[in-house]
């Protein structure tokens, strides 16, 4: 039993070793509640970027692991308001945004605004300065 429990413990530590590690790569704060994000961006006026996605969408998934996952790209993302929409769960969000496909990156005023309606995958350092524009 003391044995199982030492593998265990083992296994865990090595677990808490690897999340560490995968911190150098940039996170980015999202949001999934687009009405919490609209209140949140007017308070702080701030741009809002919405990432229309679907788990199916194989360059949604490429956005994520190169573009989003991006030192550079999520450090400056703290400038916006930054929300993730599951387009198949929210298919009226997707229609009044005017998403035509995925991955699409829309940017809103702080007020609402539609400012932008970017469709596809763009890596890191385009993103960056599509980012900088925005503001």
């Amino acid at each position: 039993m003391k044995k199982i429990l030492w593998v265990m413990l083992v296994f865990f530590m090595v677990g808490c070793g690897v999340a560490q590690t995968s911190g150098e790569s940039g996170t980015i704060a999202w949001y999934h509640d687009m009405e919490q994000a609209k209140a949140d961006a007017s308070a702080e006026n701030k741009t809002m970027l919405v990432d229309f996605y679907t788990e199916w969408c194989g360059w949604c998934k490429k956005l994520d692991k190169d573009t989003y996952s991006n030192k550079e790209v999520a450090e400056f993302a703290k400038n916006f308001i930054c929300v993730k929409i599951d387009a198949d769960k929210y298919p009226q969000l997707t229609k009044d945004y005017k998403v035509r496909g995925f991955p699409s990156t829309v940017f809103l005023n702080s007020d609402g605004t539609l400012i932008e309606v970017v469709p596809g995958y763009m890596p890191p350092d385009k993103f960056l300065k599509l980012m900088e524009r925005m503001l």
